[in-house]
């Protein structure tokens, strides 16, 4: 499969029965055998079906270490691609893309990546750089000591929260864009899904801070791992709850 596009569309059926690639976009979805729509991956062969009734944690290690060739650069891109801040967006959801592609077809489709990158830059850009905007007004609180008192206080726990919240968020959200379903869908659809799984959403929250502090631990590991596994584990998680709650991401759910 080369790619996915948002629920709904579909390809154009020639006459003699041939399917035709669509004339904006390379991007096509067969729901029979989208991973949203499976709840499963398609790269793997019967034996490794045994994976999904294994921890996420367990299951995304597995796939990090198959794909390591093509998720250890990808981290690395990701770090470098993230360092002005304000594209940390755009270069997360080029990562979920690479997740997306090895999991779909056991390979990096790199014009699959690069044309989810392109097309959605500036809503990741906008998107992405809001938990950073949350986090650096709670910090700044705190550097100058505006956290003092009960109103400096409130409005520090307050920001922190809203860039935490915001950056759970954004995980099915930007999953949900390199999907190929539009940014407004996704965001609106995560919202609701984060709404109805509290759990899973701090879940996300717990194991990615986790993750943080492991690979900054192993130095290099932050730079080869961490990105790569992150989201890796993002998908994981994501897949597993669509599979599983057919109402959670709608435009994910299993026909």
């Amino acid at each position: 499969m080369s790619g996915s596009t948002p629920a709904g569309s579909s390809r154009a059926v020639g006459a003699d029965g041939d399917r035709d690639e669509p004339r904006s976009s390379r991007r096509v979805v067969d729901p029979e055998t989208s991973v949203f729509r499976r709840g499963t991956r398609t790269d793997q062969a019967d034996d490794d079906h045994d994976d999904r009734r294994s921890n996420a944690f367990v299951t995304t290690l597995k796939f990090v270490y198959r794909h390591s060739t093509a998720l250890v650069p990808a981290s690395f891109l990701w770090v470098l691609c993230s360092l002005p801040l304000v594209t940390v967006g755009p270069a997360s959801l080029g990562v979920y893309a690479v997740v997306l592609s090895l999991r779909e077809t056991g390979r990096v489709d790199r014009e699959r990546v690069v044309e989810t990158v392109r097309t959605n830059l500036v809503p990741a850009t906008l998107l992405g750089f809001l938990p950073v905007t949350f986090v650096a007004i709670a910090s700044l609180y705190v550097l100058t000591g505006l956290a003092s008192g009960l109103v400096g206080t409130a409005l520090t726990a307050v920001a922190l929260y809203a860039g935490l919240y915001v950056g759970v968020l954004l995980i099915p959200t930007f999953v949900s864009m390199a999907g190929g379903v539009e940014p407004r869908t996704a965001l609106r659809e995560s919202y609701v899904w984060l709404a109805g799984s509290p759990v899973t959403g701090l879940q996300l929250l717990l194991v990615t801070a986790a993750l943080l502090v492991a690979t900054v631990g192993l130095s290099v590991g932050f730079l080869l791992l961490f990105a790569g596994v992150t989201a890796t584990y993002h998908v994981e998680v994501i897949v597993r709850t669509t599979a599983e709650e057919v109402e959670a991401l709608p435009s994910f759910a299993t026909r």
